[in-house]
């Protein structure tokens, strides 16, 4: 997750160094704007912070994630022998309806967070 997010803010950074370099119109030979992007993004402060932000988010979501697991195995868990045993599992399904709830939550939050961190941590 964090090198993909690494490589879009190069990516685009390499993309202003080329336009820049077009209206220069310099005739000598260069280093392509991605490698000139990239060392430039690398010798930021962008970079990690970046990966410390991500990794943050990253690890939040996996919280989330592990903590609605246990939520939804411990309600299976403890459910009373009649109740698992209706047809259709009604109380099974619901608690995997939260589940899937909770993990598209979860999601949602991470993604939204990684554009903030992307938006903030442009070049």
């Amino acid at each position: 997750m964090i090198d993909h997010l690494a490589v879009v803010v190069i990516f685009e950074h390499s993309f202003y160094i080329f336009d820049k370099r077009r209206h220069l119109q310099d005739q000598q030979e260069s280093v392509p704007s991605f490698y000139v992007a990239l060392e430039q993004y690398v010798a930021s402060p962008h970079a990690a912070a970046v990966r410390e932000a991500v990794g943050a988010a990253v690890q939040t979501y996996e919280e989330a994630v592990t903590t609605a697991t246990h939520a939804y195995e411990e309600a299976v868990r403890t459910l009373p022998t009649w109740k698992a045993k209706l047809p259709f599992g009604r109380s099974k399904a619901r608690s995997q309806k939260e589940k899937q709830s909770l993990c598209s939550q979860a999601k949602a939050e991470l993604i939204k967070t990684i554009l903030e961190i992307t938006l903030n941590h442009r070049l």
